[in-house]
């Protein structure tokens, strides 16, 4: 293991990649991801009806499977918000 990747995206009402998690190294730990306004995370055509909702400094574990790099997407019904993320890697 080689300590942690992070990252964060400015996201607004049009889907936007937050990141590729587990690009350096999949892992099977989960990804925790918290957003600075609630928003709605999934993959590429994520919106604000589909997606899993982030409420605003609440961070959550999205599940990873370790069999590839997974492409989290995230969208906000108005305005923005920022999406952080962290996992092993």
């Amino acid at each position: 293991m080689s300590g942690f990747q992070t990252g964060q995206t400015s996201v607004g009402t049009a889907a936007t990649l937050v990141g590729v998690i587990g690009s350096s190294a999949p892992d099977n730990d989960g990804v925790l991801v918290s957003a600075s306004a609630a928003c709605f995370v999934g993959g590429a055509g994520v919106t604000a009806s589909t997606g899993f909702p982030l409420t605003a400094g609440v961070p959550v574990t999205l599940p990873t499977s370790g069999a590839e790099p997974l492409e989290l997407y995230a969208v906000t019904s108005t305005g923005t918000a920022t999406v952080s993320y962290i996992y092993p890697g």
